[in-house]
């Protein structure tokens, strides 16, 4: 049975725009009308989190959401974090249906997009360029790791204390 719903969920950073990849996951299965929905959520620090966006599907009318694990192996996220979100969310809409997918694991397409970064390999000096496209994200939020330094819009020019 196809699913109203497709729920990405990740652990979350900090770092303002750190979500971005995860968006355009969502935008590409989004295009390939799988469900009438796409949609991301967060166990913490990123925004909205799981169970906010459990609660805006069911107002909507969602009653089946199949929630695929962004992570890579069934560690404590998946195994402790996940079923606890689930009963909390399960306990307030008893209506509706979770299918849960195995996290990502091994795929031969992941492992071919593995080898290509590999071979696309470039110094650190580029790992910045993350930085800088997650800052097009920024919230103002003193938690995000580059709250405070140059490279944060919502902070540089101002003077931090320390």
């Amino acid at each position: 049975m196809k699913p109203d719903a497709i729920l990405l969920f990740a652990h979350g950073s900090l770092l303002c725009g750190a979500g971005e990849a995860l968006q355009a996951h969502a935008e590409r299965l989004r295009t390939k009308g799988l469900a009438a929905k796409v949609e991301v959520g967060y166990l913490n620090y990123s925004e909205p989190l799981f169970g906010e966006v459990v609660a805006r599907l069911a107002q909507e009318g969602v009653r089946r959401i199949l929630v695929l694990p962004y992570f890579l192996v069934p560690g404590k996220f998946v195994k402790t974090d996940i079923p606890k979100a689930l009963e909390e969310v399960k306990a307030r809409y008893p209506e509706m249906e979770f299918v849960v997918a195995e996290p990502i694991g091994y795929d031969e397409n992941l492992a071919d997009a593995l080898i290509a970064s590999a071979f696309a390999a470039v110094g650190p000096e580029a790992w910045r360029e993350d930085l800088e496209r997650a800052a097009r994200f920024c919230r103002a939020s003193p938690d995000c790791p580059l709250y405070g330094t140059a490279k944060c819009p919502a902070t540089s020019g101002v003077k931090q204390n320390g």
